[in-house]
C-alpha cells in the first residue's frame, strides 16, 4: 500500500501514522464525507479464527459511539487480500492532536481537567464490563477543542466473562503504566485502569511515570542475569524490557508531590498497590 491508493473505493491513503498490532495504521481521506479518518488493520492472529471473532474492538467501541471522550468507530470495511482471502479494517475518528506522549509537561490544573474527562470515559467502559488495559499518554488524544479522547482499544479486556474483547489476549499492557497486579499476570480489573490513569497524569505533568526510587519498600533490584527474560549481557533491549516489567510487578511508586501540586493526594490514592484501596473511576474524576 502506498500514499494515493484507495481502500474500499472510498478512503484515499495519505500517510502511515504508525504501526499497530495488525500492521501499518494509515491517515486517510474519506472522499464521501470529505474528512480525514484513521484506518487500522484488524490483526490476523494466524489462528484461523473467523472474522467475527477478530472484530471484538469494534464491538467494544460501538457501545460508546456518542461518548465525548472515547474515540469513535466510524466503519468496518472488508477488502480482498492475497491468496483469495479477505482483510478487515477499522475506520476510526481522526483525533488531530494525536497521542500525548513526548509533549512538554503541562500544568497540574490542565492535567486534572483531562483526567476528569478520561475518568468519565473509563467509568462508562467499566459500567459496560470493559477494561481498557493500556491507558498511557500515547493512547490519549486531544480534539481541536482540547477535549481528551481515549484511543486504541487493541488491548481491551471484558472482565465480566472469560473472553477478551480482542484476540490479543489474554491481555497486554505497557509496564511503565501498568498496575502491579496486571504486571504479575492477574486479570485486569477496573482498578487497574485507575492506576494507569494516575501514572498517565503523573507523566503528563512531570514528563515521566511515577518513580520507583525507594529501595526500602521493595525487593533489592536484581542483577540482569537474575531476571527472567534477560541474558545477563550488557544492557540489551530485552534486558531493559525485562527489568521494566520486574519494576512494574513490585508496584512501588513515588509521586512527585512538588511537581504535581494539588494532584498529589488523588494520584497517591489511585496508585495504591492494593487495588481494593483505590478509588473507582467515578470517584477519581
Amino acid at each position: 500500500m502506498r500514499p494515493g491508493d484507495e481502500l474500499a473505493g472510498r478512503y484515499g491513503l495519505e500517510e502511515v501514522m504508525g504501526t499497530g498490532r495488525g500492521g501499518e495504521v494509515w491517515l486517510a481521506h474519506d472522499r464521501l464525507v470529505g474528512e480525514r479518518v484513521v484506518l487500522k488493520p484488524v490483526p490476523d492472529g494466524g489462528d484461523g479464527a473467523p472474522p467475527v471473532r477478530r472484530l471484538g474492538e469494534p464491538r467494544a467501541l460501538a457501545k460508546f459511539r456518542d461518548h465525548p471522550h472515547v474515540v469513535t468507530l466510524l466503519d468496518i470495511v472488508t477488502v480482498p487480500a492475497g491468496g483469495g482471502g479477505e482483510a478487515h479494517w477499522f475506520v476510526m475518528e481522526h483525533v488531530p492532536g494525536g497521542g500525548l506522549d513526548g509533549r512538554p509537561p503541562m500544568a497540574p490544573r490542565d492535567a486534572a481537567r483531562l483526567g476528569a474527562q478520561l475518568a468519565d470515559a473509563l467509568d462508562a467502559l467499566h459500567a459496560a464490563g470493559i477494561v481498557h488495559c493500556d491507558v498511557k499518554p500515547a493512547n490519549v488524544g486531544l480534539t481541536r477543542r482540547g477535549a481528551a479522547k481515549l484511543l486504541d482499544f487493541g488491548a481491551a479486556y471484558r472482565f465480566r466473562d472469560t473472553q477478551t474483547v480482542t484476540v490479543n489476549g489474554p491481555f497486554s499492557f505497557t509496564p511503565d503504566y501498568a498496575a502491579p497486579e496486571v504486571a504479575r499476570g492477574n486479570i485486569p480489573r477496573p482498578a487497574s485502569d485507575v492506576f494507569s490513569l494516575a501514572a498517565t497524569l503523573h507523566a503528563l505533568v512531570t514528563g515521566a511515570p511515577p518513580r520507583d526510587d525507594d529501595p526500602q519498600e521493595r525487593e533489592p533490584e536484581p542483577e540482569p542475569d537474575e531476571v527472567e527474560g534477560t541474558d545477563g549481557g550488557e544492557g540489551t533491549a530485552e534486558d531493559a524490557e525485562a527489568l521494566r516489567r520486574w519494576r512494574a510487578e513490585q508496584g512501588v511508586v513515588r509521586v512527585d508531590a512538588e511537581a504535581t501540586g494539588p494532584l498529589a493526594p488523588v494520584l497517591t490514592a489511585m496508585l495504591r498497590r492494593d487495588p481494593r484501596r483505590r478509588p473507582d473511576a467515578a470517584e477519581a474524576g
